[in-house]
Order: C-alpha cells, then structure tokens, then sequence
C-alpha cells in the first residue's frame, strides 16, 4: 500500500510522513496518522515469541533465517522494531483491520507464551 508523492509523483511508503525521493512533508488525513503510528511501534510479539511471531505475520523468509543460531537474534529485533512494516508490506494482507486483529493475538500470544515458560520453571524448581 503506497501513496504517490504530489510534489515528484513518485511512490512513497504509508507510513512516511515525507517523500524520501524530493523530501516533500505528505498530508496525512487522521486515520492515516494512526494507522502510520501503528506501523512504527514495536511488535511485543516478535520480541517474546518471535518465530511464531514471524509465521503469524506471514514473514516466511524471515522465520526461516530465524532457525539459524546467530542470525535469530538479528530477526528478533528486526521483527521488534520493523516486523508490522514489514508484515503490512509483504504479508498480502485483505484489509487493515485483519491485520490490526491479528498482530493484536500475536502480541497476545507471545506474553502467553512467556507467562507459560515462567510457570513451567516455577513448577519445575520449586515443586
């Protein structure tokens, strides 16, 4: 989902406020500075359960290159920081709502996820 620059014409992401090409300040209407807003915040989920995160998000590649040891720390902050750009970009996507509700039940799942593990070493140390 791009927007076209009215100073250049050329095509700018939804979530910049200025075109990267001529540096031209986009008008934003309000629903789209929320929804921009949502696109720059940190995905919880990616931080606490960032393989199923990244399945949940539709980022294969990136769930693939975060098997690897090394490189799985890297796709974690990529997918904190950059994971709903991405996923709204290349996740094919219907409409925003479905994407809002599902990165909603991933972050959901991924405090899940932790407040699990939490139990399960509670129990296992102490009873």
């Amino acid at each position: 989902m791009n927007r076209t620059c009215t100073s250049c014409k050329k095509e700018v992401e939804d979530w910049n406020e200025k075109c990267g090409s001529c540096g031209y300040t986009l008008e934003l209407v309000p629903d789209d500075q929320l929804k921009a807003r949502y696109l720059r915040g940190p995905a919880l989920g990616a931080l606490l359960f960032t393989q199923g995160w990244a399945l949940g998000s539709r980022l294969y590649f990136w769930f693939l290159i975060s098997l690897l040891p090394v490189v799985g720390f890297v796709v974690l902050f990529v997918g904190l920081f950059f994971g709903r750009r991405l996923s709204w970009k290349y996740g094919g996507w219907t409409d925003w709502e479905e994407f809002t509700e599902r990165m909603r039940r991933l972050d959901l799942l991924g405090v899940a996820w932790v407040l699990i593990l939490g139990g399960v070493y509670v129990y296992t140390r102490y009873l």
